[in-house]
């Protein structure tokens, strides 16, 4: 289909912006607990919200991606391959990486105890969190050894459903909501694994999500970018401008508005292909895996640095730090992300190639 090899530079920056409101986010929760004294809990909580910005995201890349591919008939021997490749090259764009920072992180904890007031390392949770298994931590929650890798474990569950839909050649959509279905049914039958609780949330349909615009987009006639526009305006003024709290549910406030956010980014990309600035812009969405990773060492960095020089102003303390981790992330992705892809591509490249071509990574 023309839909499963187009590349999508809205997508790709908006990858980018999901991963500046996380970094933001902890940007302002760094400054309360070191510079304005009000606690680790007093920060721009909203900026969680780029979570749930890539995992609309996500969704639609992956259906995006293997749209070519056929559903059931005589071609399922040659979708169990299939499966296989996806679930490889997604091991192979996220693994590497990650494992890179958890075990940099473990490198500065023995090296500097003094940081295991917030976190320490203990091999069994450790061993959880490189293979993506949700564990509780000696700091007693749900969190891998790199906090901000409790995402790839969500990513990790969802792209081991999509691999069984495909191999099965069963239909995405409905095939996803019946495992994610079944989650939440083992949870309320089995209220003691860990894991098990981990995953059944309602996050985890914002990736249902994202394979439907997806569909849609293959299926159905596309709205003008002025729509877009206003779709993902509606978005994320659905997002941000109310007061949602803790006791809101994420799928139905931060996931709806999501959806439409990355709707409207879809239906935009005519204007977006015209802007000047669009391919550069499009380079910080390559690099917004590697944004989401460094900043945990960047952002409590940067803070400390500028308390020592004097400097209190939040926003200028933001700015400047925001900057640090783009920087930080860029040359992440171009010295370490890129070329391990490429190494790992190189070294499994031996299985055949499948007949599709990813639209964002």
């Amino acid at each position: 289909m023309k839909g499963a090899t187009q590349q999508f530079t809205g997508v790709q920056i908006l990858r980018f912006a999901a991963a500046m409101l996380v970094v933001v986010m902890h940007i302002t929760q760094a400054i309360s607990m070191h510079i304005s004294g009000t606690g680790p809990s007093h920060y721009w909580a909203n900026g969680s919200a780029g979570v749930d910005i890539f995992f609309v995201i996500s969704g639609f890349v992956m259906a995006m991606s293997t749209a070519s591919l056929p559903l059931g008939g005589p071609a399922r021997p040659s979708l169990l391959n299939a499966a296989w490749v996806f679930m490889r090259r997604r091991l192979i764009r996220i693994a590497p990486l990650y494992w890179f920072y958890t075990l940099l992180k473990v490198a500065l904890l023995l090296a500097m105890p003094a940081l295991a007031a917030r976190s320490s390392v203990e091999p069994g949770h450790l061993a959880a969190s490189l293979l993506f298994i949700p564990a509780m931590s000696p700091w007693g929650l749900v969190q891998p050894t790199l906090p901000v890798g409790w995402t790839l474990n969500f990513e990790m569950l969802f792209y081991a459903v999509f691999a069984v839909a495909i191999a099965l050649g069963a239909p995405r959509i409905r095939f996803c909501l019946a495992a994610f279905a079944l989650v939440f049914l083992g949870s309320f039958l089995f209220p003691d694994p860990v894991a098990l609780n981990f995953y059944a949330q309602t996050i985890v349909f914002e990736f249902i999500l994202g394979v439907c615009i997806a569909h849609a987009f293959l299926r159905y006639r596309h709205a003008s970018p002025l729509v877009g526009l206003a779709v993902m305006a509606a978005g994320a003024i659905f997002m941000f401008a109310p007061d949602w709290g803790h006791t809101a549910d994420r799928f139905a406030t931060w996931g709806c508005g999501a959806a439409l956010v990355v709707l409207g980014a879809v239906w935009m990309e005519p204007w977006t292909l015209r802007a000047p600035l669009a391919s550069r812009l499009s380079f910080l969405g390559d690099a917004s895996y590697s944004i989401y990773l460094s900043h945990t060492f960047v952002v409590p960095a940067g803070v400390m640095a500028l308390k020592r020089l004097g400097v209190q102003d939040s926003l200028a303390i933001v700015l400047a730090v925001g900057l640090a981790v783009v920087v930080a992330g860029c040359l992440s992705y171009v010295w370490l992300e890129r070329p391990m892809t490429t190494f790992f591509k190189r070294a499994f490249s031996g299985a055949p190639k499948l007949s599709y071509q990813n639209p964002g990574k």
